[in-house]
């Protein structure tokens, strides 16, 4: 008993004495934490900017909204990129805007946007570094000069069938063998020599034929329209309408794998009578087991050049008229262009 007394009591005394230590070291951590604070506060720098927002044809765009995060240094592990601050401006009838009087160390331009306007400006260019580390480029900003931001005021819209997915592929066995895409069904076409599909017809709008030279390893590729009737135009350019006239009976090129060639545009006309789509190449695979063209399309089924695509349409609305589309290509016809503003308000209205 005497001996359970006297252990307890070394105990008591021993943790006794080190909560004076234990406590220090409380002290001494927080201290260090605000000491870490107030470095890092001091870290960031003045943040001034000034951007305007011009139209494609160079014209001063008032009114768009924008949106910015100003990145702050922070000792907190789970900020691992730092507190943020997040800024909403909207631009002058001179199409100017500005930051100004801040603190951080970056600067990034994450939205602009106006009813009726598209954004051109590239997400890569959005992000602005004020503070000077290493090699890095400062961003120093000038009010006499400065950021632009492009803005596409954009036309009458038309309803557009789209396919986000659409992907060719020849295999090294399969060398010179034609395929292609059905651009109003959204189906690839496997085999020019097959065009059916779950028992119904498919139509080649588009043919793509690869050739591998075995020697050097590399592919040839000719894209044609499906018919005769029709043409290709492939250039650099985003349109959002398809050229007038230009069209060639055939293009040519020498993919490079895991690279979008410079011309990823392909504007097609096909059938008879005519439609238009541009398909925008997004990804190629050539290399010595098999090529791959993988893309995104938009079709005007309704015979005009117009690809100003109407987005956000209801389901309901995009379902009935992909489905009008469909039948009257099944049946040999092109569809009736729709009111979709009507559409629209009778959709609302349900």
């Amino acid at each position: 008993m005497i001996n359970r007394i006297y252990t307890t009591v070394v105990l008591y005394c021993i943790i006794f004495a080190f909560i004076p230590s234990l406590l220090g070291r409380e002290n001494a951590d927080e201290e260090k934490i605000l000491r870490m604070k107030e470095m890092l506060k001091n870290r960031d720098t003045d943040i001034y900017f000034w951007g305007k927002a011009l139209d494609d044809k160079n014209e001063p765009v008032d009114g768009v909204k924008v949106t910015a995060h100003i990145i702050k240094f922070s000792p907190d592990g789970e900020k691992l990129f730092g507190e943020t601050k997040s800024i909403k401006r909207i631009t002058g009838i001179d199409g100017s805007f500005s930051v100004e009087k801040e603190k951080g160390r970056s600067l990034y331009i994450d939205n602009i946007s106006k009813d009726n306007y598209e954004d051109m400006t590239l997400k890569s260019s959005r992000n602005f570094q004020y503070f000077k580390h290493g090699n890095d480029k400062q961003f120093i900003a000038d009010r006499a000069s400065p950021i632009i931001f492009r803005l596409r005021k954009q036309g009458e819209t038309v309803f557009c069938l789209e396919s986000k997915y659409l992907n060719c592929q020849t295999s090294t066995n399969e060398s010179g063998k034609i395929k292609g895409f059905d651009f109003i069904r959204e189906e690839a076409v496997r085999d020019i020599a097959d065009l059916m599909l779950n028992g119904e017809p498919l139509t080649c709008d588009i043919k793509v034929k690869a050739i591998l030279n075995i020697n050097s390893a590399t592919w040839t590729v000719t894209l044609s329209p499906g018919d005769t009737n029709g043409g290709i135009i492939v250039s650099e350019q985003l349109l959002h309408e398809a050229p007038e006239t230009g069209y060639q009976s055939e293009h040519t090129f020498t993919p490079q794998d895991q690279k979008p060639p410079k011309a990823k545009y392909i504007y097609l006309k096909s059938r008879d009578p005519a439609i238009y789509t541009r398909y925008e190449i997004e990804y190629i695979n050539a290399n010595k087991e098999f090529f791959r063209l993988s893309g995104k399309s938009v079709t005007n089924p309704y015979g005009d050049r117009n690809l100003e695509q109407a987005t956000n349409l209801p389901w309901a609305v995009t379902k009935q008229l992909t489905d009008e589309v469909e039948t009257a290509f099944r049946q040999g016809k092109r569809p009736s262009k729709p009111d979709l503003q009507k559409l629209i308000k009778d959709a609302s209205n349900k």
